[in-house]
Formats: C-alpha cells, sequence, structure tokens
C-alpha cells in the first residue's frame, strides 16, 4: 500500500466541506478525476451552491457496473477540539481529522480506488462509477442528483462508519414537526388566552410512553425497539406574552417492519385522544421539511446478494473475515434501491461518528481502500 493513498485522504481533509460547505471540495475532486484521466467527471447542482461530484470509468464492454457512493457534508465542528480540525495529522496508528468517520476516509478510499484504476492501465469490463455526493444530511439529495444526471450503475457500495463490517439492513426515521395552537394575551390578561406551551405538556409525556408501545417486529441485526428523541422545542415570543404557538421536532428511528407514513398518524391517534379528554390541546403532526426532502425509508437487502457476496469475497481478498451487522443509522442505500440499484455498506469508523478529535484507525483505512479495490475488480471484470 502506497502512502499516496494515505496524503489524498489528507489532502480532503484539509479542505473544510461542513455541511453546507461541499463546493471547494468537490472541485478539488473533480479536478483530480480529470487529471487521472476519468471518462466522464460532472459537477451537479444537488441544491444551490452545492454540488456532488460525479464520475465514470468506462469498461470495455460486458461486465457488470458499480457506484462507489461517498458524501462530502460533514457535520458541524465541536468546539472541543484541541488541535485545528482542518489541519489533520497522523499519531500513534490513527488519523485525526473533522469528518474522517463520517465519512472522508470512506469518500477518499473510493477516490484512491479511482486513481488505482485509472493509473493500471486496464479496464475492467463494466464501468466504475464514483459518486461524492452533498447533501446527504437532506436525504440522500446528492445521491438523487447524481443519479438523475446519469451517474448509475447495476450495484453500489456505500461509505457510512460502520467499522469495516458490511450493512446490509438499517433503521429509517421519520422526522415530525408536532405543534400546539392557543390564542395570545398579555399576561395580565393571561384567563382570556390559551398557553399553546402548557398544551404541549401532556403530548410530550404521551410521547414518552408511545416510545415504548409503538408496534414493531423485533429484527436480529437491529436489537431494540423504536427510538424517539424531542430535539427541539420552540414556543412564544416574549416573556409577557401568552403564546399561541408551540412546536417540537421529533426524531423517530423505525426498524424495517415499520413504516415512517403510518408512525406519522400514530401520533396523530395519540394526540387525538389527548383532546378527547382535554379539547383545549389543538395540534398538528406533518413531517419536517427536512424529511420531505428526502424520505428516511428503512432499508434492507439479502446477504446471499450478489453485490453481498462480492464485498464478503472482497473483504477475504483483503486479508479479513466478512461480518453483517445491522445498521442504526440512515443511509444513501435508500435512493440509490428507489433507482433500482441494490447496494450494501461498508466503511472505517465507530461510534459516536462525529466527536471532537475524531480519528479513523489508519490500518481500517489502508483495508477499505483494498476492500473496494478487490470488490470492482470482481463486480467490474
Amino acid at each position: 500500500m502506497s502512502n499516496r493513498d494515505l496524503d489524498l485522504l489528507l489532502q480532503t481533509l484539509a479542505i473544510d466541506s461542513t455541511w453546507g460547505r461541499e463546493r471547494e471540495l468537490a472541485e478539488f475532486i473533480a479536478d483530480q478525476l480529470r487529471q487521472w484521466g476519468a471518462d466522464e467527471v460532472g459537477l451537479v447542482e444537488s441544491m444551490p451552491g452545492r454540488p456532488s461530484v460525479g464520475a465514470r470509468i468506462k469498461g470495455t464492454g460486458g461486465g457488470r457496473s458499480l457506484i462507489l457512493n461517498g458524501h462530502l457534508d460533514t457535520y458541524e465542528v465541536s468546539g472541543d477540539w484541541d488541535t485545528d480540525p482542518f489541519a489533520p495529522y497522523i499519531a500513534d496508528g490513527k488519523i485525526y481529522g473533522s469528518g474522517i468517520a463520517d465519512m472522508k476516509a470512506a469518500t477518499t478510499a473510493s477516490l484512491a480506488v479511482m486513481r488505482r484504476v485509472l493509473e493500471s492501465g486496464t479496464r475492467p469490463r463494466g464501468d466504475l462509477v464514483f459518486q461524492g455526493v452533498s447533501c446527504h444530511f437532506e436525504g440522500g439529495v446528492g445521491t438523487r442528483s447524481l443519479i438523475d444526471a446519469g451517474f448509475t450503475a447495476d450495484a453500489a457500495v456505500c461509505g457510512e462508519p460502520t467499522d469495516n463490517t458490511i450493512g446490509a439492513v438499517h433503521r429509517g426515521a421519520a422526522y415530525l414537526e408536532v405543534t400546539t395552537y392557543g390564542k395570545q394575551a398579555h399576561t395580565a390578561g393571561k384567563h382570556l388566552g390559551l398557553n399553546a406551551i402548557e398544551t404541549m405538556e401532556p403530548i410530550l409525556a404521551a410521547l414518552r410512553e408511545l416510545e415504548g408501545t409503538l408496534p414493531y417486529e423485533p429484527h436480529p441485526e437491529l436489537p431494540g425497539g423504536p427510538i424517539l428523541n424531542i430535539g427541539t422545542i420552540r414556543g412564544g415570543t416574549k416573556h409577557n406574552q401568552v403564546p399561541d404557538r408551540c412546536t417540537i421536532s421529533l426524531d423517530l428511528r423505525l426498524l424495517p417492519s415499520q413504516d415512517p407514513y403510518a408512525v406519522r398518524q400514530q401520533v396523530i391517534a395519540m394526540i387525538d385522544k389527548l383532546s378527547a379528554d382535554d379539547p383545549r390541546i389543538r395540534a398538528t403532526v406533518e413531517f419536517s421539511p427536512h424529511w420531505l426532502s428526502g424520505p428516511r425509508l428503512p432499508y434492507e437487502i439479502g446477504t446471499e446478494e450478489p453485490i453481498a457476496r462480492t464485498v464478503a469475497d472482497a473483504v477475504r481478498t483483503a486479508g479479513g473475515d466478512p461480518v453483517f451487522r445491522g445498521i442504526q443509522f440512515w443511509t444513501d442505500m435508500v435512493p440509490l434501491k428507489q433507482a433500482g440499484i441494490d447496494a450494501v455498506n461498508i466503511g472505517p469508523g465507530t461510534p459516536p461518528y462525529n466527536w471532537a478529535n475524531e480519528w479513523v484507525e489508519t490500518s481500517k483505512y489502508l483495508e477499505i481502500v483494498e476492500i473496494y479495490a478487490a470488490a470492482a475488480h470482481a463486480w467490474c471484470a
């Protein structure tokens, strides 16, 4: 393994691609791919000012095509870093840099494989496609836009952080906004108003109970039931005004047996029951615009499907033992599946996925380069 693969990772880590600022990294990757001789390179505006980059190495014909998919956008940087988060470095067997686990290590590994194939002088029979996507956190908007632009293939490998285990199933999510409606009044005339924060209180209590009663079928690779988090609460305008609105945001992480649309109806039914006992409670339940931009559906593919077997064999080729393990979070395998593209996920990085002094083990990064290379060679040959 050449140190060039590590150098490439240090270069991508030095570029700030925090959520919404993906352009510089997308342009850097596109320039590299053009210099290496990719047959097709394109920047696609997934959202205004937020390009994704797609590239294609054309095969000689008659082989299966493969996508290597990774997102460019990273979470906001913690203020607790001990060093500059965009001055990456290697120490004690680890590579440090903002967004390395989620998920610049895997995205750069895919890029390194593209370079390896282009410099080898030998083309596979099938196309090899790189998708470096922006707007992942909007529900796979970048992946959808690259597919629409023609950067598609027969199967795909995503690289979200799973400690180089293979993910063939993951949770979905429902992002809901619950709004209660009251009547504004001055504190001095409180009896003439209706406090929407106060009518939200029984809903908050009922939601905590609902987390443990939502129906689901257990999944052996996804332990536990649905997870409900009350993420934000907004209400009122001033201390001396009775608030006429209160809105909370919910993140419900669901099992493959659960449908986000059905879960929304279950939340509505719960509130309707509360309203029947207390007519002051008036509320609406809607999917957040952030969810609607790319619905976070659950995902599952059989571990005996061709792409799953190919990646398992690639892990063996790289010297490891393939392990299939469920993923607790959402991935771009969903928009790929919606386009008819089977996918599995494997990438370096461990929980909590993004944190101060974020790192990935150097050996796991070097291993994933070899796994992606072996998978591309076997699938596209």
